[in-house]
């Protein structure tokens, strides 16, 4: 059965190394060639025997849905085996967690895709990026960078949600949430006795 892994953000150079997109960056990490497609830029992957795509929506964020749906009807893929990677302000940065449908917390994109496709049964893969100072500045925290001593936590949390987004493809929804939703990578990894 086909697959297709949607990492939400926006197209717009100044935007790419923002918390809105670290689904981006996450696809970054798994070293695919993407050509634009419609709305989104697409690669094709195999994973283990599976063989699916990876979609960066050209749509801007909160309009994800307009290249989701289309994609997903004329390949057939269904819902269960549609995995949205998105920043996710419920939780800090370091953590990670697979979700299967269910409600879309005010994320628009989410949203989007859900009116788009007529279902929320869609697989989530939540980054955590933490909440801002005040619930007024949450748009400007959306489209700001990390700081530079978030650095080496957002690069094991990208290594792990690529690594994750692997396993879901592979193993199935629920190994992916066993192996991943209890990390805490914001502690770095313990070093070996020698």
């Amino acid at each position: 059965m086909s697959f297709l892994i949607v990492a939400q953000g926006n197209p717009q150079a100044q935007y790419l190394r923002s918390k809105h997109n670290v689904g981006w960056q996450v696809l970054d990490r798994l070293g695919l060639e993407f050509r634009i497609k419609g709305d989104a830029g697409i690669a094709e992957l195999t994973l283990g025997d599976e063989k699916g795509w990876a979609m960066k929506p050209l749509t801007y964020y909160n309009a994800t849905g307009r290249a989701v749906a289309p994609f997903a009807r004329f390949y057939k893929i269904p819902e269960e085996r549609i995995l949205v990677i998105h920043d996710e302000l419920d939780l800090p940065l370091g953590k990670i967690r697979f979700k299967g449908g269910g409600g879309n917390a005010g994320n628009y994109g989410l949203e989007s895709i859900t009116q788009a496709l007529g279902s929320s049964a869609f697989h989530r893969l939540r980054i955590g990026i933490g909440k801002p100072p005040t619930p007024e500045e949450g748009a400007d925290w959306v489209l700001s960078g990390f700081r530079p001593d978030q650095l080496p936590v957002l690069e094991r949390v990208l290594e792990a949600a690529a690594e994750g987004a692997k396993v879901w493809v592979v193993e199935g929804f629920r190994a992916a949430q066993q192996r991943f939703n209890g990390l805490d990578l914001a502690k770095p990894p313990s070093q070996g006795k020698p």
